[in-house]
């Protein structure tokens, strides 16, 4: 395989749809922002750090287009 032919399909594998580039960097940013926070170590002490770390995995950011209504 070629270097040309390489990047092609390098940048076909990259094209994401926004949307779902978009809600994983939020994801990504919103699991970070909630480690790091004082809420983390209550999740912790309540739960455990194995469940918290299980909840905090399961936290996602979706984005849904807006209401035709509003």
């Amino acid at each position: 395989m070629g270097k040309g032919k390489r990047l092609k399909h390098k940048r076909k594998a990259e094209n994401k749809p926004f949307e779902k580039s978009f809600s994983q960097i939020l994801t990504d940013n919103f699991q970070k922002e909630l480690r790091n926070s004082p809420i983390w170590d209550e999740m912790a002490a309540e739960f455990g750090e194995k469940k918290a770390l299980k909840v905090l995995h399961e936290c996602r950011a979706d984005l849904r287009p807006p209401d035709e209504d509003s």
